[in-house]
């Protein structure tokens, strides 16, 4: 781990402890997500290198709340609600109204948790995958055989 990422980590740790308030919390949860939704849709170009992980942690959060996916340890659900508090936070390392460099800091944490917690959002990307072909799989009666 550099300075940066070293940094990156410090801070994200104060959000981490917050995000203890939501894991679990659809209250808190859910306008988190819209929140975050918002202001991708408010920063599309220069967010867009952060989408991939921002869906992800959406997606697994919800699934979370609904107990639907659950093989996850705490310690990632708290990293994952901490980016985004982070992401929608307008106090942070950098404020976002800097043109060109506000959301950099953002993204660097987005980038930063994904990479930290990259076995846990691949199993859930391949369970979620795995739903999605269950769901659309054409049902096959035993008669057929």
């Amino acid at each position: 781990m550099d300075f940066k990422d070293e940094r990156i980590e410090r801070e994200l740790q104060s959000y981490e402890q917050e995000a203890d308030e939501y894991v679990g919390n659809p209250k808190k949860t859910n306008p988190l997500i819209k929140n975050t939704w918002q202001k991708v849709a408010n920063n599309k170009g220069a967010l867009s290198t952060a989408l991939s992980p921002i869906t992800l942690f959406t997606e697994m959060i919800r699934a979370y709340q609904k107990g639907e996916y659950r093989q996850i340890e705490r310690k990632t659900m708290l990293k994952v609600v901490g980016a985004l508090i982070y992401l929608v936070s307008p106090i942070d390392l950098i404020p976002d109204f800097i043109f060109g460099f506000g959301l950099a800091d953002d993204i660097a944490i987005i980038t930063f948790v994904a990479k930290t917690v990259f076995e846990e959002l691949s199993r859930f990307s391949d369970w979620k995958d795995e739903q999605e072909r269950l769901r659309t799989q054409p049902f096959q009666s035993e008669d057929a055989y």
